[in-house]
């Protein structure tokens, strides 16, 4: 069957559609020159005079959020904070505000788009078929 398998391509088909075409490589999966290349050209956006003028974008947006959590906990001292969405949140908002001139409320729609394409993207990447794929949980489990 290997032998088939290795000499005859049309016995066995690949799949043609390739989920992970959608998603764009970026500087982290690059080597060598590449990778190189890529860093030099983003290197300008993150030199220390440009960074200098963001700060003020950094310092609303945090300020935010920490007026935010302040609400939270009211008069109370204390409260348990899931802290995950606020810095997805103050993330969003730095990089509206400073890529865009807005904050994360005005670009909100963008963002929302951007994680529901990402969960789309996770979906049909889990759709691939893998030949034998089916079969590892059961090894994992025992059955």
């Amino acid at each position: 069957m290997i032998r088939e398998i290795m000499s005859k391509m049309d016995v066995f088909p690949k799949p043609s559609d390739d989920p992970l075409k959608l998603l764009s490589k970026g500087i982290a999966s690059f080597e060598a020159e590449k990778w190189a290349k890529h860093r030099k050209l983003i290197s300008p956006a993150f030199h220390i005079d440009r960074l200098k003028h963001m700060v003020p974008s950094f310092y609303l947006s945090c300020g935010d959020m920490l007026r935010k959590w302040d609400e939270m906990v009211g008069n109370e001292g204390s409260c348990e904070v899931d802290v995950w969405p606020s810095l997805q949140t103050m993330t969003s908002d730095v990089i509206s505000r400073t890529a865009f001139g807005s904050s994360h409320e005005e670009g909100r729609k963008i963002f929302e788009l951007q994680r529901e394409q990402m969960t789309l993207i996770v979906e049909a990447a889990g759709s691939l078929f893998i030949p034998g794929w089916r079969y590892v949980h059961l090894l994992r489990t025992g059955e």
